[in-house]
C-alpha cells in the first residue's frame, strides 16, 4: 500500500456504519498521508491518531505492518491483543507506472482497514493482493469484511483466531487511473 488513503464520509454516517454511540471526530483532510491524524476505532470508541508508529531503529514512522509477519515481529506482537483498531476509509491510492490510481471496493461504501495502535499512533495492516490488484501493487491494505470487524476489535479473541480475516479483499474493485500530475510519490 502506498502512503495515501481517503475518507469521504460525515460523522453521522460513520457513527451509524460502525455503531458508535458518539459521532466521531473527522480528520482535517479527506486525503490522508503518513503522520496525519486518522480516525481509529477501538473498543472504547473513536479518536484521531497520527498515522505511523515511531520506532527507535528507523527515522520515518512505520505506516504499514505485513499481516503475514505480525505475530513474529516484536514491534507488532505486543499490539495484537489490546491494540487492534479499525481505520475507516473510502479508497486508497497506488502509483503504478507513475499513474495516480484510486482503488476502492465497488459500491462506494465506507470500509475498514485492519489497524494496530500503541495507544498513541496507528499503523495499517497490509496483505498480499488478490488477483484483481496484483499487477497494481504489492502489498494492499487488509480490508476487513464487516462480519470480521467485531472480532478484530475484541482483544479477548486470540490473534490466531482473527488472523484469517487479514486476507486480500475479494473485490470487485473500482480502479480509476489518472495521468501523473506533479505528485509522483506514493
Amino acid at each position: 500500500m502506498c502512503s495515501r488513503f481517503e475518507l469521504k464520509a460525515n460523522s453521522a454516517d460513520l457513527a451509524r456504519r460502525f455503531r458508535l454511540s458518539v459521532p466521531p471526530p473527522l480528520p482535517f483532510s479527506r486525503e490522508l498521508r503518513p503522520t496525519d491524524a486518522v480516525l481509529a476505532i477501538g473498543g472504547a470508541g473513536a479518536r484521531l491518531m497520527p498515522w505511523g508508529l515511531v520506532v527507535e531503529w528507523q527515522a520515518a514512522p512505520l505506516i504499514n505492518a505485513r499481516a503475514e509477519t505480525l505475530a513474529a515481529k516484536p514491534t507488532f506482537r505486543s499490539l495484537l491483543s489490546g491494540g487492534r483498531v479499525l481505520v475507516p476509509a473510502t479508497a486508497w491510492w497506488e502509483w503504478p507506472r507513475r499513474a495516480r490510481t484510486r482503488i476502492a471496493p465497488a459500491g462506494g461504501e465506507v470500509f475498514a482497514f485492519a489497524g494496530l495502535t500503541d495507544g498513541q499512533r496507528v499503523v495499517i495492516v497490509t496483505c498480499t493482493p488478490g488477483a484483481e490488484l496484483a499487477s497494481i501493487h504489492d502489498p494492499m491494505p487488509a480490508v476487513l469484511a464487516p462480519a470480521d470487524e467485531a472480532a478484530w476489535l475484541d482483544g479477548s479473541v486470540p490473534f490466531d483466531q482473527v488472523a484469517p480475516a487479514l486476507h486480500p479483499h475479494s473485490g470487485p474493485f473500482s480502479v480509476t487511473s489518472e495521468a501523473a500530475q506533479g505528485d509522483l510519490f506514493g
